[in-house]
């Protein structure tokens, strides 16, 4: 049983709920959006509208099956065995969810208590077995911004099946009306209690614009504030 894997390595979570934590990240390869609009992966132009580009189209577009024993180095193991969160992102990990699933079991042979966080785009509704395997979910719905048309990037019963469960749904937002795209989308959809706004940026220069735009959002909102953290330490996309 192999899985398409891009990366992986042992850092600290940069977003949401579990901000700071030791974490291993597992990228998987392959996604079923290309934000940034399609042909942003080709150029790395922002085409379809897009105001931002996926920050790691260049790693998930290269992956290499890889055994389950072979697919963590030593440091990652060591990690994991002391207690950091594995992350488990991509892409989008739920297109591989069946081999997914099978490895999740293997690695809590090892590691019974291991806590598991998935990174999702909310477009692909996870199975029952998957849902009782994991522990949280970081579900990132797109919006208009992403240049992915609204049938491609928004699944209602998806997302309503996450809803039922330990999810956060984190939105990146560039500008106000970013903010009003997703009141207008998916608060029918999802509790508001569960939504986290994240600034656009890749890196420190981008950040520190759209950060005090969003902050202003989540204060007249009431809604949780996402930074980047990697950014912000490391000025790094991936990989930290």
């Amino acid at each position: 049983m192999k899985l398409a894997v891009s990366e992986t390595f042992y850092s600290i979570q940069g977003e949401g709920i579990t901000t700071g934590y030791p974490a291993v990240f597992l990228r998987l390869g392959g996604c079923n959006l290309m934000c940034g609009g399609w042909g942003t992966q080709k150029d790395s132009e922002l085409h379809d509208r897009a105001t931002w580009r996926c920050d790691t189209i260049e790693v998930w577009m290269k992956s290499k099956g890889k055994e389950f024993e072979d697919i963590f180095d030593n440091e990652c193991k060591v990690a994991l065995q002391c207690g950091a969160h594995l992350v488990i992102t991509g892409g989008e990990p739920l297109m591989q969810q069946d081999k997914l699933m099978y490895f999740i079991k293997y690695l809590r042979q090892g590691i019974p208590n291991l806590y598991i966080e998935v990174e999702t785009n909310g477009t692909i509704a996870p199975t029952n077995a998957m849902l009782n395997l994991v522990n949280q979910w970081n579900c990132s719905p797109k919006l208009s911004n992403s240049g992915m048309l609204y049938d491609v990037r928004v699944n209602a019963d998806a997302l309503h099946i996450f809803n039922q469960h330990n999810t956060i749904f984190k939105f990146v937002i560039s500008n106000e009306e970013d903010w009003e795209e997703v009141l207008k989308d998916y608060y029918n959809k999802i509790d508001k209690n569960k939504v986290w706004l994240m600034p656009s940026g890749s890196s420190q220069k981008e950040l520190k614009k759209t950060k005090l735009i969003v902050s202003q959002i989540c204060k007249a909102n009431t809604i949780k504030f996402s930074n980047r953290l990697h950014i912000e330490l490391w000025n790094k996309k991936t990989g930290v």
